[in-house]
């Protein structure tokens, strides 16, 4: 053994590996690999919390009902159905994963035609995990392409956030 190396014990924690290179006087390079292998360690744990965290929340989803009937006439004819609001799939969604330790979050991004948005839900100790729902603005209805961009929108978190967590709205087609 050189009277440079660090001596360990099996079960020791990156940190407290780092703890002891310091005190031991170990060279910039040995705290710097040592840093990059608590960086590691702390990833794959946040990693393994996000995952027993969803597990948690799939035990025990939330019922989501459909709370919204849409009836509108076009060229075509009547048109009709219901569906589960984006208040009512994200109340319910996200007051479940808090509870886990996790939270939802959108990112929005439009190239010409296409609206793309990404969920991403993260938990508490960092770890992400995203989807993305791509789509051209829904001119259904007779809306204008203000209110065609923010239908489609509306659309895409609702159901990007139900991907992500593995939920459906209750008699969801």
């Amino acid at each position: 053994m050189t009277e440079n190396a660090l001596t360990i014990k099996h079960d020791m924690t990156p940190a407290a590996m780092i703890q002891l290179a310091i005190s031991q006087g170990q060279s910039l390079e040995q705290l710097e690999r040592l840093l990059e292998l608590q960086i590691r360690y702390e990833q794959n744990e946040a990693r393994k919390a996000y995952h027993d965290a969803m597990a948690k929340f799939k035990a025990d989803p939330p019922k989501i009902d459909k709370d919204r009937h849409v009836s509108f006439a076009t060229a075509k004819g009547k048109t009709e159905y219901r569906h589960a609001s984006l208040a009512n799939v994200t109340e319910k969604i996200n007051s479940a994963l808090s509870a886990q330790g996790l939270s939802a979050s959108w990112v929005t991004d439009q190239e010409g035609d296409k609206i793309k948005v990404t969920c991403k839900i993260t938990h508490i100790l960092g770890h992400s995990e995203i989807t993305s729902l791509s789509s051209a603005a829904d001119t259904s209805g007779g809306k204008n392409m203000i209110q065609a961009i923010g239908s489609t929108v509306s659309y895409l978190q609702r159901y990007t956030l139900l991907a992500i967590t593995g939920c459906a709205t209750s008699d969801q087609d």
